[in-house]
């Protein structure tokens, strides 16, 4: 770590000569001159970027932290104990000459990479406002495609005229009454769907709800501790035929974020990031002709989110005690998106064939906040952003097939996301008790996935000519150190 070594030398050097003015006074930390960081020599073995800039960090912080007349708080008073002894610490590893009494956590060099580690709020945690704008990205990806589903149902109606619920694939199935009401027949009709019947449609209204849930895990790297992730949530909406082409429909969506970071033997238990995610969504289809169409939906949302990282270092010195604290924090976000596509319809028999192609551009934001509860290692982060603009080609095939509840269509669908920006995932950081935010340095994410794959499959049974229901699964392929699934299943209703 060249910055740490950095320190530690030039430490070193003020330590034996009287002119470096190295005075230890237990009441107020240490006066310490300034550090350079043009050494070379990496103090301690295996950092990363994300440990190299907490010391960076450390390296321009504590001299001025250490000053009696600067820090005048409990929360300052700590700080300054903390990063004196991780300095002294660091001497002590290269075996050079330490003060009397002067603080130290008595570690080795690889539990001073973990205190780094520990201290930085990166790599132990992934960044909170970065972590959550990430997340509304891929939250706006779920319930887009909820509302994808539902546009394809109602192409359905569309392709052919017909007053269908919302779940059936009328290309190859209609209904029609046989005795009493209750005794619904379904038979299969001609293989190429009929042209569009401008007259013979009905049940202008149709509601949805659709329940959603998600888990996946992600490894741990060299810049984020790894995470396991479940989010539940449900898509509520209504739409309605202005004409017999179109149709246009909004949509409510909300989705509870649960992010545990205690799946890595590095990471304390007790860390989390929490969100509540809402999302507001206009859509619409137009059916140019019998089999071409074309789709739009317009999103802007927020969220709520609450983050508690976990700091423990442990002491093996009578100069420190060891550190165990839990810094909390809480900050909002906001997202809008929008997304245009087009599909075409090819029946062969009970067999359709959809092949898809969709564009899609969101921004994510999420606010700066401080943190509390973790006196001396409170961070402050900054705002974040997201920016995504991406393409999604793939294809949908379904099969209609005839069941004593009603037609049952299984589907499957398969889409190549393709990401042309990095993505925005850089934080700034500093400590809350740095009165002059010497303390700050930018903390990066890992690199945005710039491709990767999304395969489904699904059933919907339509036991009655105006309900359906439905269920799906997804799973997200090709994101690095990444699984990611999706279930969503519910109910539509035509009126």
């Amino acid at each position: 770590m060249r910055a740490l070594g950095a320190i530690s030398r030039v430490l070193g050097a003020g330590l034996i000569s009287a002119a470096a003015g190295f005075i230890w006074n237990p009441c107020h930390a240490q006066t310490l001159g300034p550090f350079s960081d043009t050494s070379g020599v990496v103090a301690l073995p295996g950092l990363n970027s994300s440990q190299f800039a907490m010391a960076q960090s450390i390296n321009n912080v504590c001299p001025t932290i250490s000053q009696s007349s600067v820090f005048t708080t409990p929360g300052q008073h700590d700080l300054a104990n903390i990063c004196t002894a991780m300095i002294v610490n660091s001497l002590q590893v290269e075996n050079m000459p330490t003060p009397a009494g002067a603080p130290s956590f008595g570690l080795g060099a690889g539990g001073l990479a973990n205190a780094l580690s520990q201290l930085n709020g990166g790599t132990e945690l992934v960044v909170p406002t970065s972590q959550a704008s990430t997340l509304q990205n891929m939250q706006y990806n779920l319930q887009t495609g909820v509302i994808e589903a539902r546009l394809s149902m109602l192409r359905d109606r569309l392709m052919t005229g017909r007053a269908f619920a919302s779940g059936d694939s009328p290309q190859a199935v209609q209904f029609a009454a046989a005795g009493a009401p209750d005794a619904i027949r379904y038979t299969q009709v001609a293989q190429a769907p009929p042209p569009l019947n401008l007259s013979a449609w009905n049940g202008r209204l149709g509601l949805f709800l659709t329940g959603i849930g998600q888990f996946g895990d992600r490894d741990t790297t060299a810049n984020e501790n790894g995470y396991s992730f479940d989010n539940a949530g449900f898509v509520g909406g209504a739409d309605y035929f202005f004409t017999p082409r179109l149709v246009g429909g909004a949509a409510f969506s909300y989705t509870r974020a649960n992010t545990n970071f205690d799946t890595s033997a590095t990471s304390p238990a007790g860390q989390f990031l929490r969100g509540d995610n809402f999302q507001g969504n206009i859509y619409a289809t137009y059916a140019a002709t019998s089999a071409l169409y074309f789709n739009g939906i317009a999103t802007i949302g927020g969220s709520d989110n609450f983050s508690r990282r976990v700091v423990v270092i442990p002491s093996f010195s009578p100069t420190m005690a060891a550190v165990n604290r839990a810094a909390s924090g809480s900050f909002g976000g906001r997202n809008y998106a929008g997304s245009l596509g087009a599909g075409y319809n090819m029946p062969f028999g009970a067999w359709v064939v959809t092949p898809t192609a969709r564009f899609q551009y969101t921004y994510a934001r999420a606010d700066s906040f401080t943190e509390n509860g973790g006196s001396g290692v409170d961070l402050t982060y900054g705002s974040s952003h997201y920016n995504a603009a991406q393409s999604f080609i793939g294809g949908q095939v379904s099969y209609t097939m005839t069941t004593a509840w009603g037609p049952l269509l299984p589907t499957g669908h398969f889409q190549w996301a393709h990401q042309y920006n990095s993505g925005n995932t850089a934080v700034s950081v500093a400590y809350s008790n740095d009165p002059l935010f010497l303390s700050n340095f930018s903390m990066p994410g890992d690199r945005t996935d710039r491709d990767y794959f999304d395969v489904g499959i699904g059933l919907t049974l339509t036991p009655a000519p105006n309900r359906s229901l439905y269920l799906t699964y997804d799973a997200i392929l090709g994101l690095s150190h990444t699984t990611y699934n999706t279930l969503t299943g519910g109910i539509r209703i035509a009126f």
